[in-house]
């Protein structure tokens, strides 16, 4: 049936169509039928088909059908534009995601580079902590060296001082204090004041010396040599013949006159040089009360 209405219909004879409001009554009236004169001469121009056909539809469409259509309608546009908006919003996203998509990576490039630069970084860090490495390794070395050689200075400074001590002890002991006058081994000091033999003896001892204590026939004829008479540093007083020094031993180098000691009038005790005598040998026992000029000497160690 649905082909006979969407048949081709032919124009040139004629057609009964029926009222809606005789639909269901008895079709062999024929009071209530329309009869439409469908036929066009010939030469005419015939109707539009599509129209025809359209206005068929719509006539022979049911009306529960055409109801139908503009939900229908109504829900094609409303999915079309649900479309649309999904596919702006899909453009949206790509926008945004191609966005962040560049942003991220210009920040890949930054980290990159940066990674790149901290990288450089770390090998000059790394570079200069192995160079600061040898030099503190080369600075511990010296130091070390330092401090040894610091040690080995210090125990120089204590040699040399050492030697400069005994140096100056030396120089000390084999110069003579000023005024004295060395001689060999011993320094003298000629006292030009006359005092008897046990004065002569206090003062030299005072100077720290003694009076002389001729050891040699060199020291003799050196103290010979002076232009006054002196006290030798030689007495028998404690026993008669019995000549003792005066550091407490007895005497064994003697240098006497001729004739000496004689203890004239038994009182000479004390032993001189005299300038009345000539030659080596002037030595003579004199009282030792009196007064004569003397010689203090200091022995040199």
């Amino acid at each position: 049936m649905s082909e006979d209405i969407y048949a081709m219909p032919d124009l040139t004879k004629k057609v009964r169509f029926q009222t809606r409001e005789n639909e269901g009554r008895n079709a062999d009236k024929t009071d209530n039928v329309n009869i439409y004169d469908n036929y066009w001469a010939e030469g005419s121009t015939p109707p539009k088909l599509q129209d025809t056909t359209e206005e068929q539809q719509q006539i022979n469409a049911p009306s529960g059908k055409r109801d139908l259509v503009r939900p229908a309608a109504v829900f094609l546009v409303l999915l079309c534009l649900l479309l649309l908006a999904v596919v702006i919003a899909v453009v949206v996203l790509w926008v945004q995601d191609k966005s962040l998509n560049d942003s991220l990576t210009i920040e890949r490039d930054e980290l990159l580079t940066n990674y790149s630069e901290m990288t450089s970084l770390n090998v000059n860090l790394t570079i200069e902590r192995d160079e600061l490495r040898t030099n503190y390794s080369k600075m511990t070395s010296l130091n070390i060296n330092l401090i040894q050689k610091t040690h080995q200075l210090q125990e120089d400074i204590f040699e040399v001082t050492k030697d400069r001590d005994k140096l100056k002890k030396q120089l000390e002991t084999s110069s003579c204090p000023a005024k004295w006058m060395k001689f060999g081994n011993t320094c003298y000091s000629f006292v030009t004041s006359r005092k008897n033999w046990s004065d002569s003896k206090q003062f030299c001892e005072s100077r720290g010396g003694q009076l002389p204590i001729i050891s040699s026939e060199e020291e003799q004829i050196f103290l010979s040599s002076f232009p006054n008479s002196i006290w030798l540093g030689v007495t028998d007083e404690e026993q008669e013949g019995v000549w003792k020094l005066v550091d407490g031993t007895n005497a064994t180098t003697f240098y006497w006159r001729r004739g000496q000691p004689d203890n004239a009038g038994q009182k000479e005790n004390c032993a001189q040089i005299s300038k009345w005598f000539n030659g080596l040998n002037n030595w003579n026992d004199l009282p030792c009360s009196i007064k004569l000029f003397f010689i203090c000497e200091k022995i040199l160690k």
